[in-house]
């Protein structure tokens, strides 16, 4: 048993002033001299911190994790081009320990919840044995049906071979790439496992002005990208069959920018989420999700920072500041409270018992530094966001990492 004692505790809505949590893998208290109920519990004082949950971080690609300014940025076209002139030998560079650090650095910025998109699979012994919840994503991509059963077998073996390690901290998911690099066969057999496993999925949709054009018209930048790589010149799928393809599934629609309001309707009516990754948009030059068009289609939000391919870290803190300033029409104060509260409880939507400190839940926690000058308690969640790169300790399931 351990109790820690500080100045604020974040439930994460909820601000919990002087007060202690008592904890073992699990949270087994909050509230006031607890040290008294619980007298043989190791104790740890916090002064001018606040304990709030880990953070989740749905969507990320730590394959591309050595990129630092190999890939260009600028507009999606010129990235996307980027990206195949150079992953045959970007993949390669993050070995064993490029990956083992990407981790280290994302418990170490307090995020204790992954969703990961994996494209071949060389990050899976890593992700096995790293101490933090993972939804790790076998990812399906192939438009040309020549090549379908061969992508299929390929997906399966991996899909299957990542289900072998499947705990409570460790899910076997599908992630289908997007609907304009993927067959409509192809994603629907992927999904078909998904649903036959109670999978939780994942894909990039409408993520930019080129996808649009290219899926609605068979236009836009796109028409000669896949005419030069592909020799192709039709859209593997149309919007609202690929849509379709995922009733009845648990899915992480990402990015989401150029969605129409239909397709909206349908995410909706799905109950599935939209994953917003502020930056990434930015350095792609997709625009910014309409957070306001989420809420009045009842679609919940989360954010991610996508991976090192399209950002430059995989801080949480620094995606929250990202969308704290790309949304300038949002009340500052609620809104980073908001900010806060979907990037940490989004793990408990994830199917992980994590995200939320109250008791039962998973002592996946972290201790961040208030200004000692706070005067209005209300603004601790601006005040985290605005003054936090990274948090002082992190705990994973009880346990302080080092």
């Amino acid at each position: 048993m351990q109790i820690i004692k500080a100045p604020y505790i974040l439930t994460p809505d909820k601000i919990i002033k002087d007060s202690q949590i008592a904890f073992e893998k699990r949270v087994v208290e909050i509230g006031k001299n607890l040290e008294e109920k619980y007298p043989k519990a190791t104790v740890t004082e916090y002064k001018e911190c606040a304990v709030m949950p880990g953070f989740c971080n749905p969507h990320l690609h730590l394959e591309f994790s050595a990129n630092r300014a190999t890939l260009s940025y600028g507009d999606f076209l010129i990235w996307l081009r980027s990206v195949i002139a150079h992953r045959e030998s970007l993949v390669p560079k993050c070995d064993r320990e490029c990956l083992q650090n990407s981790v280290k650095e994302i418990i170490k910025s307090g995020t204790t919840t992954i969703g990961a998109i994996s494209s071949f699979g060389e990050d899976l012994e890593t992700l096995v044995r790293a101490p933090l919840n993972v939804a790790y994503f076998s990812e399906i991509i192939g438009s040309n049906p020549a090549a379908a059963d061969v992508l299929y077998s390929d997906f399966l073996e991996r899909f299957y071979r990542a289900k072998k390690y499947e705990s409570e901290r460790f899910k076997s998911c599908v992630a289908v790439h997007s609907p304009y690099s993927v067959h409509y066969i192809l994603a629907k057999k992927a999904l078909e496992v998904a649903k036959k496993h109670d999978a939780l999925t994942s894909t990039h949709f409408m993520e930019s002005r080129a996808e649009r054009e290219w899926l609605d018209r068979g236009e836009g930048d796109f028409k000669d990208f896949f005419k030069e790589f592909l020799n192709q010149s039709a859209p593997a799928n149309r919007p609202m069959e690929f849509l379709q393809l995922f009733e009845g599934l648990k899915t992480l629609f990402v990015h989401a920018v150029w969605a129409n309001e239909e397709e909206l309707e349908i995410i909706s009516r799905q109950k599935a989420f939209v994953i917003h990754c502020p930056v990434s948009n930015r350095l792609l030059g997709n625009g910014v999700l309409d957070l306001d068009r989420l809420k009045r289609f009842d679609i919940p939000y989360s954010l991610a920072t996508d991976g090192l391919s399209s950002n430059y870290s995989l801080n949480m803190f620094e995606e929250l500041k990202a969308a704290l300033f790309i949304h300038p029409q949002k009340p500052i104060v609620p809104f980073a409270k908001e900010l806060i509260v979907k990037s940490t409880s989004f793990a408990t939507d994830m199917g992980f018992n994590s995200g939320i400190l109250k008791e039962g839940m998973d002592a996946d926690m972290q201790v961040v530094e208030i200004p000692q000058d706070l005067s209005v308690e209300e603004e601790i969640y601006l005040h985290i966001i605005l003054h936090t790169t990274r948090p002082k300790s992190v705990y994973l399931k009880g346990v302080k990492y080092e």
